[in-house]
């Protein structure tokens, strides 16, 4: 059987002109946007370059085609008929959806992407500040492919800062589909070349009601446990200074009581910059920091809870969590309850170049 199955594959390997020829004749699709105007739902499809080097327009590593239509059956299928090669979905990496498509007609393009047998459900999305079509063909020649350097921006920002949400599409799926869970999606603003991670918008079953800056959408990440690596939190001292912490181990739990949510965080810190002027040789100072911090984390938390509150949003599956401990399907009680805090910080005193005197 193994070498029928070589046999097989032999001609391919030894035929390069034909392996090209058939490369060639495909528009192999990294990207797709989605918006919607003047009451048509419009399409753009971010394709990379079959060409050779040296041909006419060689030297674009992408293209673009955009088409509209009534619904995204036509729209799509419009696209297609613009392109003199066959459309190939299988490489899709990112869906970008506009503001308005996020707030008003995501349900319509989830529909769409489940039902067709185009796409794998492999890809991420995320949503644009402005038109998904101007943020996709915001090439340059460092970020050629759009699509790629957001999955980079979306996968740097998840080992470094936290402000970013880095799941594929199956998991969004999932979240847009189950009582008591709403999505979480990354945002991202364009302003000519430039792209920047503009933080997370938070969903109420399939609607964007709001959007964390990336320091909230770093809060949300360490309630959610997601990454929570270097989450930096500062306050002032008496001079006007500043002194910083980096969160390196945190474990968060979020616990859905029938008369108050109960929030509980173990979490490990570093000083990672001061212009105070402590005694950090001695234990005490640790001490009084760490109950300090512990005010702004408090602080910090609990203004982002507030705003899921506030939208009755279950981004951090609270809802699922309440009928998972007393199957009673009140999804939207906690959003009306008062909040409860336990925060164990410790800054950790080691990797100094002194001694901590105790």
């Amino acid at each position: 059987m193994k070498k029928i199955i070589l046999i097989l594959f032999i001609p391919i390997f030894l035929s390069g002109c034909y392996d090209y020829n058939g490369l060639n004749d495909l528009a192999i699709i990294s990207g797709i946007g989605i918006d919607y105007e003047s009451n048509n739902f419009s399409v753009t499809f971010e394709i990379i370059s079959t060409k050779k080097e040296g041909e006419t327009s060689g030297s674009n590593s992408t293209y673009y085609v955009t088409s509209t239509g009534a619904n995204l059956v036509n729209a799509f299928t419009n696209a297609a008929n613009q392109m003199d090669k066959v459309p190939y979905f299988e490489h899709v990496e990112m869906v970008v959806f506009s503001k308005t498509v996020a707030q008003n007609h995501l349900e319509d393009c989830l529909d769409y992407l489940i039902r067709t047998e185009r796409l794998r459900n492999e890809f991420y999305t995320a949503i644009s500040e402005g038109k998904a079509k101007d943020l996709l063909s915001a090439s340059t020649k460092d970020h050629p492919i759009v699509s790629s350097y957001l999955l980079k921006l979306l996968e740097f920002s998840s080992e470094t800062y936290n402000s970013g949400y880095y799941v594929p599409f199956t998991k969004t799926l999932n979240s847009m589909l189950s009582d008591g869970i709403d999505a979480l999606i990354p945002v991202f603003s364009q302003n000519e070349d430039i792209i920047e991670l503009s933080g997370i918008g938070i969903f109420k079953d399939f609607s964007l009601v709001y959007t964390f800056n990336p320091q909230k959408a770093s809060i949300l990440n360490l309630l959610n446990n997601f990454h929570p690596e270097s989450i930096h939190f500062t306050t002032s001292c008496d001079q006007g200074k500043n002194i910083t912490i980096a969160t390196y181990k945190s474990d968060v739990t979020i616990n859905p009581e029938q008369d108050k949510l109960i929030v509980k965080a173990t979490l490990n810190a570093r000083i990672s910059e001061s212009t105070c002027n402590y005694d950090l040789k001695k234990a005490e100072t640790y001490l009084k920091l760490e109950e300090t911090f512990s005010q702004v984390i408090t602080k910090e938390m609990d203004e982002v809870l507030k705003i899921l509150q506030k939208y009755q949003s279950n981004a951090l599956a609270i809802g699922r969590s309440y009928y998972n401990k007393y199957r009673i399907k009140n999804f939207y009680l906690w959003t009306t309850q008062d909040i409860e805090y336990d925060i164990n910080l410790k800054i950790n005193k080691k990797g100094l170049t002194f001694e901590v005197e105790t």
